[in-house]
């Protein structure tokens, strides 16, 4: 993976640990907070495996707690398992640790208990998704310095607070015709226009003493990075955002829907890199794009086409710069002509063999290029000129079927993902006023 340089001032290995953390959507939530200097041995697991790490209102983080969580995010996140490391990500860990006492302590005030069942259940689940038992997940965490307790701590806050945000939060949530409406004209507004598959690191930065500390956090991770960590184990173990469970993975995300700052940077981003850490929305970013492609739109982005081409053949050894004089000519001469009719009539003077009808296609099966330049189009509106088979063509969709949407799945589709998107908004802000009113007493 190639990281954007930075802008001006503006087995079972550790992919397996990571596999058997997250398979169900369980992320280490690690807060990027008071990432304060701490003497390495604080945080080894030799020293004070007995002692108190943190008291959050009358439950207690141990040490022992600690340094098998720390254990767990060294081998997902593929970092050295060092001292200096262990020191260095020992509060962020502790931070995600008392997050989950405070989740859990919430939850219980609701009545929301998780039986011993329900997480043997999803212990299980996670064993066999990394083709182990239970017994070899328990002996491989022991063998990295964990315990299937630490685990069984991480599953049983990711229940509680989803069964607490499902049973608290969500009934108040509400979502109307009117919006889902929106969404479709906003989405239909986009078909053609650029989307782009992302995914993202956020670093929240809470207070202003925080800024300089949380920057540094980011540029570690980049280094973490050029080092070989991968993005996704780093998103799941450091990142803030609720796509945090799914390594970052953001899906493919409209251009509008990007705040004007990371607009700016992921314009600039080649498929396949990293950017630097941006500032915007509360916090810092790093984006990785992994793919560009032009909106579909509720199609989905098939149709079957019937396509004709105006095509003239470039004299041998043409240059860009030929191609490109001949392309401006040809889409002066067809730029009038209305329907493929006209088209292939007008295409006879060119005595190219590649003039005429090209028959009917799945506009799926085209390259992206292709797609590029046809996806926009009207029936029997001209193309731009396109380089292609030697020379330059001018194309026209003469039929189009788009496939079918099944408008009642859409709507309801886009219910659930603006209902989520609310959820988990509403889960942070309540996490953010438990940490608020909290008492935590941190000891290290």
């Amino acid at each position: 993976m190639k990281i954007t340089p930075r802008p001006k001032r503006q087995n079972h290995t550790a992919h397996g640990l990571f596999s058997i953390v997250h398979v169900l959507g369980l992320c280490l939530t690690v807060s990027l907070f008071q990432m304060g200097s701490v003497h390495a041995q604080t945080a080894s697991q030799g020293q004070g495996s007995l002692g108190i790490a943190a008291v959050v209102n009358d439950d207690v983080v141990s040490m022992l707690d600690l340094n098998s969580r720390i254990s767990m995010v060294i081998e997902s996140a593929e970092l050295p398992n060092n001292a200096e490391t262990r020191a260095k990500i020992s509060h962020q860990v502790l931070r995600g640790l008392i997050d989950e006492k405070l989740q859990v302590q919430e939850a219980r005030r609701e009545n929301i208990t998780i039986s011993k069942s329900q997480i043997d259940m999803a212990e299980t689940s996670i064993a066999a998704n990394n083709k182990m038992s239970l017994e070899d997940l328990s002996v491989h965490l022991q063998s990295i310095g964990a315990s299937i307790a630490t685990l069984s701590m991480r599953v049983e806050a990711e229940l509680a607070w989803s069964g607490y945000l499902q049973r608290r939060l969500a009934r108040s949530i509400l979502i109307g015709a009117g919006e889902i409406d929106d969404e479709i004209e906003r989405i239909q507004a986009n078909a053609g226009r650029p989307e782009y598959l992302l995914a993202e690191i956020y670093l929240p930065v809470e207070s202003l003493e925080q800024e300089d500390k949380v920057l540094a956090i980011a540029e570690r991770l980049l280094v973490q990075m050029r080092q070989g960590a991968p993005f996704s184990a780093l998103a799941k173990n450091f990142s803030r955002s609720p796509s945090a469970a799914l390594g970052g993975d953001m899906g493919w995300v409209q251009y509008t829907n990007l705040d004007t700052t990371l607009q700016q940077t992921v314009t600039k981003m080649k498929p396949g890199t990293a950017s630097y850490p941006v500032r915007a929305l509360g916090g810092y970013y790093i984006l990785l794009l992994r793919d560009v492609r032009t909106s579909p739109g509720l199609g989905g982005g098939d149709a079957l086409i019937k396509l004709s081409q105006y095509h003239i053949q470039a004299p041998k050894d043409s240059d860009d710069a030929a191609l490109n004089a001949l392309g401006a000519q040809l889409e002066a001469a067809t730029r009038h002509l209305v329907g493929c009719a006209q088209l292939e009539a007008a295409s006879k003077q060119s005595n190219s063999l590649m003039s005429g009808s090209l028959g009917t296609m799945k506009l799926s099966t085209l390259s992206d290029k292709m797609k590029d330049v046809l996806s926009p189009l009207k029936v029997g509106q001209p193309s731009t000129a396109v380089a292609t088979g030697g020379g330059v063509a001018v194309m026209m969709i003469c039929e189009r079927t788009d496939e079918t949407v099944d408008m009642e799945k859409v709507r309801e589709e886009i219910r659930e993902k603006l209902k989520k998107k609310r959820l988990d908004i509403a889960g942070e802000r309540k996490l953010r006023d438990l940490r608020r009113d909290a008492f935590v007493d941190i000891r290290l």
